[in-house]
């Protein structure tokens, strides 16, 4: 015989009522049926799960092994059942990101809390752009949504914007430069530095460019970075400093700082989400929206710490 769940269901009910009458009753079906699959599945399972005689039924110890399993399995079962209507509703299911350092260092300690709240039934697997490139991810469907620097030049994707953080200068402790509060950017002129490859972000890039330009200095560009981690780790053995987001500053490895630039126009690069243009999926939209309102909060607590900390220094 094969075993089914209505055998499960069967043998559990059996088990809880100790009654062959009471759990025909709520089962739906008939005594006698219901006594003959619990002896075939007794056959099948080569073990007897209940004693019984004309007075009373009893469970055996390998009856007491069973009942926990089918319960388990019943239990999954009906779990699954739920998962599968809830994602048939886009309430629930899985969502590949995509996300880099920043992203990691500002949104995502606040996010998923947040998301294991909002969205219990949700389950996130993230990819580093190092692994899954975000453009080519999405537009293949190996990426649901992703975090990325905007403006996204791509037709095919929609974006909303999350945030803008300022760029600022890391450099090694040592660094005559690092004593200061906050660094005039002609201080840079002809200072070496690390550059970002364009291919890391073209926002970033052109945003140290765009600097450099307005400002009328020159880049003295003596290396050249494709990741985060390797600007941080030649800044680190003292080849020169780097232009980054702000958001690095939680990333500092030993003896390195960051400070903030004195400028008019401090540059400024965004942290967008994005999603393939036409994606009508209700997992996608719910989570940009909670990723927005994350951000939103977090800008909202950031507001009341400064204003409370102006109020202490005044």
């Amino acid at each position: 015989m094969a075993l089914e769940l209505r055998h499960l269901r069967y043998f559990v009910a059996v088990a809880e009522e100790l009654s062959f009458t009471r759990a025909a009753e709520r089962l739906h079906t008939a005594q006698p049926s219901l006594s003959q699959q619990i002896r075939r599945l007794e056959a099948d399972l080569g073990v007897q799960l209940l004693e019984r005689n004309h007075h009373r039924v009893a469970i055996t110890n390998a009856g007491r092994v069973f009942l926990q399993q089918a319960r388990d399995i019943l239990g999954r079962v009906e779990h699954a059942r739920m998962l599968a209507r809830k994602a048939a509703a886009g309430e629930a299911g899985e969502l590949s990101v995509g996300t880099f350092a920043s992203a990691d260092a500002r949104i995502l300690p606040a996010l998923r809390p947040l998301v294991a709240e909002m969205m219990p039934d949700l389950r996130l697997v993230l990819h580093s752009r190092y692994a899954v490139e975000p453009v080519s991810g999405l537009l293949s469907g190996v990426l649901d949504v992703a975090f990325m620097r905007g403006p996204v030049e791509d037709e095919r994707l929609e974006e909303i914007e999350l945030l803008r953080e300022p760029l600022v200068i890391v450099l090694p402790k040592h660094h005559p430069l690092a004593g200061r509060r906050s660094i005039p950017v002609r201080a840079l002129d002809d200072l070496p530095c690390i550059t970002p490859q364009r291919s890391l972000s073209p926002p970033l890039y052109e945003a140290a460019e765009a600097l450099y330009r307005e400002a009328e200095i020159r880049m003295h560009a003596v290396s050249r970075a494709d990741n985060v981690l390797g600007h941080l780790q030649m800044v680190q053995e003292g080849l020169g400093f780097a232009l980054l987001p702000e958001s690095i500053s939680a990333l500092l490895p030993p003896g390195v700082v960051s400070r903030p630039l004195e400028h008019d126009s401090p540059p400024e690069v965004s942290i967008v989400i994005a999603w393939k243009r036409g994606n009508a999926s209700r997992l996608v939209h719910e989570f940009a929206q909670l990723a927005q309102r994350c951000v939103a909060q977090a800008a909202f607590h950031d507001i009341g710490r400064a204003q409370q900390a102006g109020r202490r220094l005044s």
